[in-house]
């Protein structure tokens, strides 16, 4: 044990302070790498995904010369940084914790993929369901003289301000099983805090969506079935670990 734990933390313990800046620059040179080279791939593929964006709306319109443009660069930004975000993420552990074990690693590299897996289906569910139902309800206050006019910019911006979020709070049941497995979080913990949990649920939603009370309880709601979900998951996983014990 104790030239395990030697062997994991020496490497460590000799870089210097010129090694260790040395290592930030590589792992942000990576991160920088990544980024680009996803947005570099997301720029090819904007004008399909924004026209997939427009489903919904049908036609809108651009209220200034470079509008159009600068929703392309958006969009192949925000591409660019989903696509890249394992190995981002990779990049940051590797280097704030930079005594992995070897199972650790393999760890990190099975549940990254999950994790972005778990964005992508939160993106899809609020594009696909949540959206619909939001912009549908918003646009049922248009009138004979109040007819919508909305621009490429402001629906792009509102879309990207819904679907992001619910890519973040999937990853909910993903960080209590690793919590769980890891042996940091007790089912009862979960249960004994579930009215502190939906009120912070709540605030989340009321921060992450769009400003208006919809959006947000449109978020809140698949927050609460997500929350149930992990508790349910964190009693399996718990209850495995006591058979596995006995």
């Amino acid at each position: 044990m104790v030239e395990r734990q030697q062997q994991t933390e020496s490497p460590v313990e000799g870089m210097t302070l010129v090694d260790h800046l040395a290592e930030l620059r590589r792992r942000i040179i990576i991160i920088i790498g990544t980024f680009l080279l996803g947005a570099i791939v997301g720029f090819y593929f904007s004008p399909s995904i924004v026209q997939y964006l427009m489903r919904i709306p049908g036609e809108l319109v651009f209220l200034y010369p470079g509008e159009a443009f600068m929703v392309h660069l958006i969009v192949a930004l925000v591409f660019g940084l989903v696509l890249g975000l394992p190995i981002i993420l990779y990049q940051v552990i590797r280097f704030l914790v930079p005594g992995l074990r070897s199972e650790e690693i393999r760890v990190l590299l099975i549940g990254l993929p999950f994790s972005l897996a778990m964005f992508v289906v939160g993106v899809v569910f609020a594009y696909r369901v949540i959206l619909p139902i939001a912009y549908r309800f918003f646009m049922g206050f248009g009138t004979e003289q109040l007819e919508p006019l909305i621009s490429i910019g402001n629906y792009v911006s509102f879309v990207i301000g819904l679907i992001l979020p619910f890519g973040v709070i999937f990853q909910l049941p993903l960080i209590v099983l690793l919590l769980t497995g890891v042996g940091i979080l007790h089912p009862d913990v979960l249960v004994r805090n579930r009215k502190y949990i939906i009120l912070l649920i709540f605030v989340l939603a009321a921060v992450l969506s769009p400003p208006d009370i919809v959006s947000q309880v449109l978020m809140a709601l698949p927050m609460l079935l997500l929350y149930e979900l992990s508790i349910l998951l964190c009693r399996v996983v718990f209850r495995q670990k006591l058979q596995e014990r006995e």
